[in-house]
Order: C-alpha cells, then sequence, then structure tokens
C-alpha cells in the first residue's frame, strides 16, 4: 500500500510503497478515508519520530479486514473512528476509562503506524461506529472535537459561562464550537489570522480580536462585563500562559491545551493574587470521546467549515512541510 513515512530529513515526509498491515487478534484492518493533521503530528516529526515513522491518529475509514476474536463485532463495511491508543486494558487508569495514562500507552502514528496510509491496523476496542450523518472528511473530526471537549471540561466550562480563547488553530476552533454547543457565553476568540478569526465566528465566537492590534482584554471587558471567568489557552506559544493569567479575573480558571515545547515562564504572582486555578489538559477520556460522536450525530455540535483544505498522499508532504513553518488553516485532512 502507499503511505506517507518521515523521511528523517528535519521531519520531512516522503511518499512510500509498504507492507500491507495484516489483522492481528483482537485487531481490524481499516481503509483510511480521511485523516487529520494534528499539530501534534507536526511536534513528532520535529523532535520525537524515527525514519520510516507512519503518523496519523486522527483518523476515520472503514473496516476492511477483521482479526481472529472479533468476527461478531465489527463487520466489514462498517464506518468508523478510532481512539488512537492502546493500552493494557487492566490498570486503574485504563479501567476509569482513562488509558492515556496507561504505563504501557502507545500512540497510533508514533509507536504503531498511523493513518497517512492507505490502510491501518487498529485494535477492536479501540474503534468507534461513525453516525451515518457524518460524512466525508469531517469523519476525521471526531478525535480533536473530543480533546477540545475535555480541556473545556477540565476548564470547569458551564452554561451560561462567559469563555476567552487564545488562539483559532484546529484546537481553538474546535472549543470554539464546543463552548457554543454547552451553552457558554459570550465567546471571545483571539488570533491574529484574519481567516481564522473568520471560522472562529462561523462556529460560534460572538467576538474575535486580532491580538497584534486590538485590545483583547478590553473587548472581553466590553463582551462579558468583566474580565473572563475562564480563559482557554489553545497556542502552545511561549508567553500565552502568562496572558492568560494576566486576562483571567480573579477566582479564574485556565485550560491549557496548546503543546508548547519549550520552555516557557509566567509571573506566579499574577496566579497568586487572583487566586487562579491553572489545569492542563491531554487527549480525553471515553466519556468525551462518546459525548462527541452524540452531539455530532444529534446536530447539537455544528462543525461546518472546521474542515478548509483536503489534500491526497502525494500532496502531504509539501502540505505538511508548510504547516510546520506556518499555519493559517483550519483542519486539513487527508484523504489517502
Amino acid at each position: 500500500m502507499r503511505a506517507a513515512v518521515l523521511s528523517g530529513a528535519g521531519g520531512r515526509l516522503e511518499t512510500a510503497v509498504v507492507d500491507d498491515p495484516v489483522p492481528g487478534p483482537g485487531q481490524v484492518v481499516v481503509r483510511v478515508t480521511a485523516c487529520g493533521i494534528c499539530g501534534s503530528d507536526l511536534h513528532i516529526a520535529a523532535v520525537l519520530g524515527a525514519p520510516g515513522t507512519i503518523l496519523g491518529h486522527e483518523i476515520a475509514g472503514v473496516v476492511e479486514e477483521v482479526g481472529v476474536g472479533v468476527e461478531d463485532r465489527w463487520a466489514p463495511g462498517t464506518a468508523v473512528t478510532a481512539r488512537p491508543f492502546a493500552s493494557c486494558g487492566t490498570c486503574a487508569f485504563c479501567r476509569a476509562g482513562r488509558p492515556d495514562h496507561c504505563a504501557e500507552f502507545h500512540l497510533l502514528g508514533l509507536t504503531r503506524p498511523g493513518g497517512f496510509a492507505e490502510r491501518v491496523a487498529l485494535g477492536a476496542d479501540e474503534l468507534y461506529a461513525l453516525p451515518a450523518s457524518l460524512t466525508g472528511p469531517e469523519q476525521a473530526l471526531v478525535e480533536p472535537l473530543a480533546v477540545a471537549l475535555h480541556g473545556l471540561r477540565r476548564a470547569g466550562v458551564d452554561a451560561g459561562a462567559p469563555v476567552a480563547v487564545l488562539g483559532a488553530g484546529p484546537i481553538g476552533l474546535a472549543v470554539t464550537a464546543w463552548a457554543r454547543a454547552l451553552g457558554a457565553g459570550p465567546v471571545v476568540v483571539s488570533d491574529p489570522v484574519a481567516p481564522r478569526r473568520s471560522l472562529a465566528r462561523a462556529l460560534g465566537a460572538d467576538v474575535v480580536v486580532d491580538p497584534a492590534g486590538e485590545d483583547l482584554a478590553g473587548a472581553c471587558e466590553r463582551a462579558m462585563g468583566g474580565a473572563p471567568p475562564v480563559v482557554v489557552e489553545c497556542t502552545g506559544q511561549p508567553g500565552l500562559i502568562d496572558q492568560a493569567m494576566q486576562l483571567a479575573a480573579v477566582d479564574g480558571r485556565i485550560g491549557v491545551l496548546g503543546v508548547c515545547m519549550v520552555p516557557d515562564t509566567f509571573v506566579p504572582f499574577t496566579a497568586l493574587h487572583k487566586e487562579l486555578d491553572l489545569r492542563f489538559a491531554l487527549y480525553y477520556d471515553s466519556r468525551d470521546f462518546v459525548d462527541t460522536l452524540r452531539a455530532l450525530e444529534d446536530g447539537s455540535l455544528v462543525v461546518d467549515g472546521l474542515v478548509t483544505d483536503v489534500v491526497g498522499l502525494d500532496a502531504l508532504p509539501d502540505t505538511f512541510a508548510a504547516l510546520s513553518v506556518r499555519a493559517e488553516t483550519g483542519k486539513v485532512v487527508v484523504t489517502p
């Protein structure tokens, strides 16, 4: 089959022909129909990935083959998405629906071949059936939307609660869509890229701000009647946690979803003086994944326009390289 693999040269991808996956006991092989490019893929390529790695964990596809022991659970032709990590299944974290904290955690697209390929082998327990109403490239949105929901829950977002979102990249946009679906508001989104601000407004932001030329604190004051009780940092850029602390209200909560890979600093007294709660969020638990699928199926979560670009495997290396330098789009989805 064809796949895009890490070449080992500065995180560059190249297309290649690799062996077809074979389903082992308890596994299925899925023909990939859509796989989102995540910021984590860019980080893995630059820092963690070994040459030959097949990235991609935001997967949707169709069951093609089933292994021993799962013949009665997944039928060929079933449209599915996947929770992209394997674990032991028996430890306290796994039993609590939080396998991402298992000592035997393995991420798809890092320690296992991922979805930037025509086919991928997945554990039967990792699969979720996709609702018939979710079609096309949007099928790859389930995993990042679950990330956003988990982050908002960690930040304690409630219906009617004002929220400020720093960054309107794919995760910031997913947070914006979920904030609206949860009944939060007003929602103020800050991003320096005009097309992303437009996407944020379309997905439910009440106010969008260009932090390069506008007063974000003033915009929050006008929209919310005061400083935001919840700030969600979605960029991973150094200095943004400090900015979130300065922006937040007394007794405020800050959710950190952005993945910062370099040392960062903030002034602890800012958080101490305001008695802020700082909560980091990574991945999701089983409930977040199930609730995301349910909300997409019943239409309470609207994500129209979140996917802005669709590319094939041949265009993926150049697209990936461009995103590594500067990203100004919404979600980019690969359709192998």
